[in-house]
């Protein structure tokens, strides 16, 4: 177990077909699957799943930096107003390094965003922008597993936005679970239960862990982020980054 899979323990997603993102700093996603991913381009890597089966991941450089470093001040005032502004129908990468590295390896990256919008509705669409990075992660996974992502076990301080998981579920269209205790620490704790105290580690994560909140697609929001999510990915297609 590394750090990263300890955590990824702790967050329940222990089962295949769940996933678990933790957007820091940066945004790293990690989850199970039945079969091994090989990803020939070298976005992913796999740890082996102590039930047998796989836990592939990768880190991207889009995460939530940019909010210290832009958006601090006045922050809860911004989720109120993004809440009202969305869908924003804007194209937004706020990718404050330069290149990016997973879901696409494209060292020539960089961020972008529609000139003089306001900071309320810019702070808004640069969540969105995120969660299309989540949603392309999320969607090459899908493609070299040929496995279905059933839910995403949130952490990390970009979870603490109530209007930025609604966004991610619905552009994700699948339910997020918010973890109430998502640490390395914690993980250790559920693996030394394992094959112990309890028969498996899914049974120990299935009585150890806690939810606490449960976040559902918006279904008027999915089919709004259905098409700005595909010209997103046109945006990163004309800039050559995909």
């Amino acid at each position: 177990m590394t750090d990263g899979c300890a955590t990824q323990m702790a967050s329940g997603a222990v089962k295949p077909g769940t996933w678990n993102t933790t957007i820091g700093t940066t945004l790293v996603i990690k989850g199970v699957t039945k079969s091994n991913v090989i990803d020939p381009l070298g976005r992913l890597y796999s740890h082996r799943h102590p039930e047998g089966y796989w836990m592939p991941g990768g880190a991207s450089n889009t995460g939530a930096d940019w909010i210290s470093m832009e958006f601090s001040d006045g922050l809860d005032q911004l989720n109120e107003s993004a809440e009202k502004l969305i869908p924003t129908a804007e194209l937004a990468w706020p990718l404050w390094q330069e290149g990016e590295r997973y879901p696409i390896m494209a060292p020539q990256a960089r961020g972008f965003a529609p000139e003089n919008l306001e900071r309320e509705k810019l702070f808004a669409a640069n969540l969105e922008g995120v969660a299309f990075i989540e949603k392309l992660a999320y969607e090459i996974i899908e493609e070299l597993s040929s496995e279905k992502v059933e839910a995403v076990y949130s952490a990390g301080g970009g979870s603490n936005s109530d209007v930025w998981l609604k966004i991610r579920a619905s552009v994700l269209n699948v339910p997020i679970y918010k973890c109430k205790e998502a640490s390395g620490a914690f993980g250790a704790a559920i693996m030394a239960a394992s094959n112990t105290y309890y028969n498996s580690l899914i049974e120990a994560s299935d009585k150890m862990t806690a939810i606490e909140k449960e976040i559902l697609p918006d279904q008027d929001l999915v089919e709004a982020y259905k098409i700005q999510y595909q010209e997103f990915k046109q945006k990163l297609t004309e800039l050559k980054y995909i």
